[in-house]
Parts: C-alpha cells; sequence; structure tokens
C-alpha cells in the first residue's frame, strides 16, 4: 500500500513515479566496513568497473542525492543501479533469482529470506564476513538480529542486518483526550487493553466512528508476538518442522484478537481499512491506536496531524514480547559481481550509510554502538517526535524482549497454509481459532514430507 505516494516498508501496492536510479562512480575511495573511517584512501576494490543491482525500499527518496553522493563517494569506478521494490517482490524477485536475472544486492526480512533461501538463491556470506570483520565489529550488531541471519538447516549466513523494526503501540493523545481515556503504559496488559480498546472506540449510535486500535492478526509475522506472549508458538522451538499452533497458550491469544475484532470491534477488522493501510488507519484518526512498525516511523510524523505517543506492548500472561525484526540485505547466488556486491554491502552497513537512513526516514540502527544517538537524529528530522517517547523503543532493545518471527523447514508452504487460515478467522470471521487443530496437522505433515 502507499505512503507519500512511494511503496514504503510492509506497504505492498504498485509503485508509481519512481523509477530505477543508476549512479556511476569514478572516485578512488574505498568501501569501509563498519566502525572504519570514511574515505579511507586505497586501491580499486576487486569488481571496479562493475554493475551493481541494489533493490530496496523507496523510503530512501527524500534523501536519493545524499545517498547517491555517498555510494560516488565510497565506491570507486562501479555503478550502482538502485531498484525500488514493487507489489509482490518477494515472489517476482524469486522467480527472477531462478531465471538469473534477479538483482546483485536485495532488502528482505525473516519469511521472506527463509523463502529464498529454501530455494538455493541465497549467497553464503560467512566468508567474506570472517575476512572483513573483526570479533568486536561482530559484537556490535544486535546479537538477536545476527543469529537470526543464519539458516538453520544450512548453516549459511544468507544476511546482513539493515536496520531493525520493532513493533510498539502507538496511540492517539487527541483521541484519548477526547474520550477521556487515559493514555496507556508500560504496565498494562491485556485484559487492560481490551478494556481501553473499548473505551478509545468512538461510536455515533451503531457506527463506529473511530476504532479503539488495529492489530494485523491476518498477517503471518504480525499475530506471532501476540502468541509469544502468551507464552505459546508458531513453531516448536526445538523443532522446526512441528506446528504448535494447537496448544492452548497460542490459541487463547488468538481468541483474544478474534474477540476484539468480531465480538465487540473495538479491533477494525480487515474489510473496515477500505482503502487504507494501517499506517493511514491511524494517521487519518480512524483508529485511536496501532500496533506499528519503527519502520514507518517517519511517515507516522510526516502524516499525523494529530498529537501522538508511543509505549510498550501490553504484557502477556507469560511474557512481554514484540517483533524484532531481521531486515537486512543478501546476495543473490547467481551473481556475476560477487566481489563488487560485497563492496557494496560493507557500504550498506557501515557508520555513514546507517546514519543517513536515521536522516532520511529514521530507521533504527543495525549496531548497538548507534542506536544511543538514534533519538536525537530522528527527532533533528522529525521534530515533531520529540513528545512522542522514542524511549519506550530504547528500553524495549534494552530490554531485550523483541523476538524473531518464528519459522518452518518448509516455510514457504507452511506460510501459506497458515495464512489461509488466518483470514478466514480473522478477515472472513466465520472461524473459530481452533480451527489451527487440523491446520497445525497440515503444515507439520508439510514440514515431515519436505
Amino acid at each position: 500500500m502507499k505512503a507519500n505516494g512511494l511503496l514504503t516498508r510492509r506497504n505492498f501496492l504498485q509503485l508509481a513515479g519512481f523509477t530505477t536510479v543508476s549512479l556511476a562512480v569514478t572516485a578512488c575511495v574505498q568501501a569501509t566496513a563498519p566502525g572504519a573511517a570514511a574515505g579511507t584512501q586505497g586501491a580499486a576494490p576487486a569488481g571496479a568497473g562493475a554493475t551493481v543491482r541494489w533493490q530496496d525500499w523507496a523510503d530512501w527518496n527524500p534523501g536519493m542525492d545524499k545517498l547517491m553522493a555517498l555510494l560516488k563517494e565510497k565506491l570507486p569506478d562501479t555503478t550502482v543501479e538502485f531498484e525500488p521494490l514493487a507489489d509482490g517482490f518477494e515472489d517476482k524477485t524469486l522467480t527472477m533469482m531462478v531465471a538469473g536475472t534477479a538483482p546483485d544486492v536485495m532488502t528482505g526480512w525473516g519469511p521472506v529470506f527463509r523463502k529464498w533461501s529454501e530455494k538455493g538463491q541465497l549467497m553464503d556470506l560467512q566468508a567474506n564476513v570472517d575476512a572483513t570483520f573483526t570479533d568486536k565489529q561482530i559484537a556490535d550488531f544486535h546479537p538477536f538480529q545476527w543469529a537470526g541471519m543464519v539458516a538453520k538447516d544450512t548453516g549459511i549466513r544468507f544476511a546482513m542486518p539493515y536496520y531493525v523494526n520493532v513493533i510498539m503501540l502507538l496511540y492517539n493523545k487527541d483521541a484519548f483526550d477526547e474520550m477521556s481515556v487515559e493514555y496507556p503504559t508500560g504496565d498494562m496488559d491485556h485484559i487492560g487493553y481490551a478494556e481501553m480498546l473499548k473505551a478509545a472506540t468512538k461510536k455515533e449510535g451503531d457506527e463506529i466512528k473511530r476504532w479503539g486500535g488495529l492489530v494485523i492478526a491476518w498477517e503471518y509475522d504480525r499475530f506471532q508476538f501476540h502468541v509469544q506472549a502468551y507464552g505459546g508458538h508458531v513453531s516448536n522451538p526445538d523443532d522446526w518442522t512441528e506446528c504448535w499452533l494447537d496448544k492452548p497458550e497460542a490459541q487463547d491469544a488468538m481468541e483474544w484478537m478474534r474477540a476484539r475484532m468480531w465480538d465487540d470491534n473495538s479491533i477494525a477488522q480487515q474489510l473496515q481499512l477500505g482503502e487504507h493501510n494501517d499506517s493511514q488507519m491511524f494517521t487519518t484518526g480512524l483508529s485511536s491506536t496501532l500496533e506499528g512498525g519503527m519502520g514507518n516511523i517517519a511517515f507516522y510524523a510526516r502524516e499525523a496531524k494529530f498529537k501522538f505517543a508511543m509505549t510498550h506492548l501490553p504484557k502477556g500472561p507469560k511474557r512481554r514480547a514484540t517483533l524484532g525484526t531481521t531486515d537486512g540485505w543478501a546476495i543473490y547466488k547467481g551473481t556475476k559481481q560477487p566481489e563488487a556486491s560485497w563492496d557494496l554491502m560493507k557500504v550498506l552497513v557501515g557508520d555513514d550509510l546507517q546514519n543517513l537512513m536515521v536522516e532520511t526516514w529514521g530507521g533504527v540502527p543495525n549496531r548497538l554502538s548507534l542506536v544511543p544517538g538514534w533519538k536525537d537524529k530522528t527527532i533533528a528530522s522529525f521534530p515533531v517526535l520529540e513528545e512522542a517517547n522514542l524511549d519506550a523503543v530504547l528500553e524495549a532493545l534494552k530490554e531485550g524482549y523483541p523476538m524473531l518471527t518464528e519459522e518452518f523447514k518448509n516455510q514457504a508452504e507452511s506460510q501459506q497454509t497458515i495464512e489461509a487460515a488466518l483470514q478466514k478467522i480473522y478477515q472472513v470471521g466465520d472461524t473459530p481459532v481452533t480451527y489451527f487443530d487440523d491446520v497445525s496437522q497440515q503444515v507439520t505433515t508439510l514440514n515431515h514430507e519436505a
């Protein structure tokens, strides 16, 4: 879906008016690894004169000139072609991989990388990492992300960290003030969350004018942290061929979401979103709260016409949980420019580009040493966020409760089966969560046969 006319994180409508940007560079500047001095002079890297295709989000557009200038400074004698993501890019990119026409470097995250990796289409980056990074530099990456970018089956390192997308609870202060509802705090549990959502729902007669909240329960990576907060799992932590969505903890969490959506309708149903995406439902004032990702923080800041802030997601009966993504960059295994692609990768994960990312769209940096400066840099670019409680994001990272998306050995078919069931429960609304008793067995069978 579009935000500001551009395809941005987790928004998947056709991109319009943003074409491939090519960069021919001639400066003799060596690409630098994280923490290395910017602009280190040296011989041209292997792959000089190569063309490298880089597929990424269009959020770079406000700072595209600065991005191009940075790459020109860092990469000598290389042409970098920027290709913005398009609708359905995961499957389209996989098709291009099989056909031998995929971009050299591309962005993705957990389930997307798993689909590509299980088809054997991603380069193993471990040898490059060993030759480039010190132990100290590796320790600077977020440990959960770093560990999450190694395939469980093959052991390959399939990606390098891009940024950390953490899901937080955003709330419309003006809406809460209008309804005389207290602002949510990090101490709230799911019982209090349900009560707050009802109180924050604005009605005129039987017509809902503003929903209490929005939970994207029908998406594979957005229902999971509720399951985890209830003490459940999507897949067996010790055996990723077993689906655990038939367990009571998982179904209790899914029932909480279903009841909010279909019993009291304090959470908007998917069809009630109309032409809006989840971020737009919040920024247009149609939802008082949003379980929203920090990858879209610039959009919230630019588009919301009301005062808003964020806090931790409510605690579950067993623990606090949220999504901590493995957003990263991978290199296509069939690339004709492996060395030049790795040179680009080193720039992407380095200090200068990470700081430009924060300045351009507020992404939470990929390394621990850069996180302390994230809040002030983001507020400098988006002053409206000064009162938005960005400290909650830093607290979540410090407390270490963001969790990775749980995956399966046969991810592609497992995800397809689970999402079809989620749609029946949450989008259509005519199916109980106990439907996952059968679905879990189907997914487990799929994986045992893989």
